[in-house]
């Protein structure tokens, strides 16, 4: 991998990124499979948190194309990590101290390679966003969310965000006839997002998503600007068992975004909170 490190934070600032998200999703786990005794222990490791994609046990990128979970050494951490949830069901501090150290190893062996991986920004060909390579129903373009900017945050500056838009929207409608853009995301629930769209998007919100899955869209809000661990979003999970803003689908006409963009830039100028 190409030496080229992230301008927001050290490598010592990210492995402790990678120990207080995989601690959280190791609270969440217990807390989860505590209210759903239906659903087996490895599922909810495997599916409903992403603590594999940070371990050595991961060859590939942050989001591999294939997650090797039958194989070593994941095996025997997934195997360690739910005797430890058998012995611990009722104390879940002590079930996230001693599960946290079966995978710190790995966590920190694969450290680096996490700290240097730019795949979730690489495909994005409008700066801070990504579209799909082909339309979904409807004539929809459903585009996907990274922060190009960090240290910065994108919400804060709105000709910035504002011309990774209209990018999109040159090429939803000049490259594949789109009439309509969507996403799903957290962010969907953040107001300093929201700002962005106009009354259309927002009226047309689904609810909430609580199916809580290991997607960014749920566990991306606890990366901040800098890349680092959103502390504050965490506290909140601790305290109340739930994620700070829940995922939503949404979208709208192009011409109506594009409209609420055009005017975001013009009067709000450089920022927009």
């Amino acid at each position: 991998m190409q030496e080229n490190p992230p301008a927001g934070h050290t490598l010592a600032e990210h492995r402790e990124y990678l120990h207080e998200i995989v601690r959280l999703q190791l609270f969440f786990l217990h807390g989860y499979c505590r209210e759903h005794p239906e659903e087996t222990f490895r599922d909810v490791l495997e599916k409903r948190v992403d603590i594999y994609r940070k371990t050595d046990a991961n060859p590939g990128p942050a989001d591999p194309a294939e997650c090797f979970f039958d194989r070593e050494p994941w095996l025997s951490m997934r195997k360690a990590c739910e005797m430890l949830y058998r012995k611990h069901q009722d104390n879940r501090e002590a079930f996230e101290l001693e599960a946290f150290e079966v995978f710190r190893k790995s966590l920190d062996a694969r450290c680096r390679r996490d700290w240097l991986d730019r795949s979730s920004l690489d495909g994005c060909q409008c700066g801070s966003l990504r579209h799909e390579s082909a339309l979904r129903e409807n004539k929809v373009m459903f585009f996907h969310i990274a922060n190009a900017v960090s240290p910065r945050s994108f919400l804060d500056d709105a000709e910035y965000l504002g011309g990774c838009f209209l990018r999109l929207l040159d090429i939803a409608v000049q490259q594949f006839g789109a009439e309509r853009i969507a996403t799903r995301s957290w962010l969907n629930s953040l107001p300093a997002w929201l700002a962005f769209f106009p009354a259309e998007y927002l009226n047309n919100r689904q609810p909430p998503n609580r199916d809580v899955r290991w997607y960014g869209s749920f566990w991306g809000q606890f990366i901040n600007a800098r890349g680092t661990f959103n502390s504050r979003y965490g506290q909140i999970m601790r305290r109340t068992g739930c994620f700070p803003y829940a995922p939503c689908y949404a979208e709208c006409s192009i011409p109506a975004m594009r409209r609420h963009i055009v005017s975001v830039i013009s009067t709000q100028g450089k920022h927009i909170k």
